[in-house]
């Protein structure tokens, strides 16, 4: 694999119109084009006069047309990249980038990158690891177009939904391994679902041994209310919010009220059963066997929704 150079970089960027050979003789500007939701582009990227590896992946992926498998139902564009280009290859690059731009993030050769018909990288084949064979690179490219296509039905779907189950699937959108659409993650960040991504609970528990009990109720109510955050992290306001009460002495009943509804908002989750074991060490004060969940909870695991209920802010 070769570094590009910053040269060939700014050579990338320049403007330019037709011609390309892996489809029809279309250039990167018509590909986009021709992209949707479920076909996007995949840009071929090789050293073209400088890389014997690139030749040697060009020959074997492209001129035997042997990595197509793998990139059926996409735009699939070559386009080479040179080093000290003279003029007829700098006209060759105009040529097939047809007055578009590259986007940012192709940092090697050669490479496969995804890209979606709004001209944004979603995803890259271009580790040496990932390229070191066609079976290698097929299968990662394969990955990467799943969720491509996987990321682009939950945000059309996204699209056609509303409150809660909008920012839902979104979140999933978000949770797949490839790049979001820039204009997806700025719409996202101005939503309540902003607040899902930055929660952090050990800071939470931070944050409420400052407070009086009473405070540290109406401050969790106060966040479970932004409607942005999943069943996982309202459960984990709970355990913290549980876990300051026991350090403030709360009575037994004002205990279970908080892991019992801890507990209801996903009764199948590992924080449900963390919730029944706090309440049988914490409230019934049962001796704990080993089916009984330990009393910490690890804050990385986790995740859905579903609604809380309520219980009395009154100590007894």
């Amino acid at each position: 694999m070769k570094k590009l150079f910053p040269f060939i970089s700014v050579l990338l960027l320049m403007v330019c119109s037709p011609s390309l050979q892996a489809q029809g003789g279309i250039s990167y500007a018509d590909a986009l084009s021709r992209a949707n939701s479920k076909r996007p582009v995949v840009l071929f990227c090789y050293g073209a006069n400088y890389d014997k590896f690139s030749e040697k992946v060009y020959d074997e992926f492209v001129r035997k047309r042997k990595i197509m498998a793998a990139a059926r139902q996409t735009v699939f564009v070559e386009m080479p990249f040179y080093q000290n280009p003279n003029e007829r290859e700098k006209k060759d690059m105009e040529r097939r980038l047809g007055k578009k731009r590259l986007p940012g993030g192709i940092w090697s050769v050669p490479c496969l990158a995804v890209i979606d018909a709004q001209g944004n990288l979603r995803g890259i084949v271009q580790t040496a690891e990932e390229m070191k064979d066609l079976k290698t690179a097929s299968a990662a490219l394969t990955r990467v177009l799943n969720d491509y296509r996987a990321q682009e039905d939950l945000i059309q779907k996204a699209a056609k939904a509303k409150d809660e189950r909008k920012m839902d699937l979104m979140l999933q959108a978000a949770d797949i391994n490839i790049n979001m659409p820039p204009q997806e993650q700025k719409s996202s960040a101005q939503t309540a679902m902003g607040q899902r991504t930055t929660f952090d609970p050990l800071s939470l528990v931070e944050e409420l041994q400052t407070m009086a009990p009473d405070v540290a109720y109406a401050h969790i109510r106060a966040l479970m209310a932004q409607g942005g955050h999943s069943r996982a992290q309202r459960q984990e306001m709970l355990a913290a919010f549980g876990g300051h009460l026991r350090r403030n002495n709360a009575s037994p009943d004002r205990l279970r009220a908080v892991y019992t509804e801890m507990r209801n908002i996903d009764p199948g989750s590992m924080y449900a059963a963390y919730a029944e074991g706090a309440i049988a060490l914490w409230v019934e004060r049962k001796p704990l066997d080993k089916s009984t969940v330990v009393t910490e909870v690890d804050y990385t695991k986790g995740d859905s929704e579903t609604s809380s209920d309520d219980y009395s802010d009154e100590e007894e």
